[in-house]
């Protein structure tokens, strides 16, 4: 999946697109399937990150959060395994 067709993706599934900054990319926020919460998704683009983070107390403590799974996106913990290019690109 290219960067076009995951933008189009996220843009579908998200309830806001927010600007990119200078270190965070692609950043969205997606509504809860259990509450009314809504949850931060972006890209951190900072040198020797390189992965997706939410902001749901899952991926903060665990480094990965089913937001991320459910999208197919590769969150800290298990982006260490990985090259910085394929990080970026949803697993399928």
């Amino acid at each position: 999946m290219n960067n076009d067709m995951l933008v189009a993706k996220l843009e579908r599934m998200s309830v806001e697109r927010l600007p990119d900054s200078d270190r965070y990319k692609f950043r969205f926020k997606v509504r809860s399937q259990s509450s009314n919460n809504l949850y931060l998704i972006s890209y951190d683009d900072a040198p020797g990150a390189k992965y997706w983070k939410c902001s749901c107390r899952g991926c903060i403590g665990h480094g990965h959060c089913k937001h991320l799974d459910s999208i197919g996106l590769v969150g800290r913990s298990r982006a260490k395994a990985l090259p910085n290019e394929d990080r970026l690109a949803p697993r399928r």
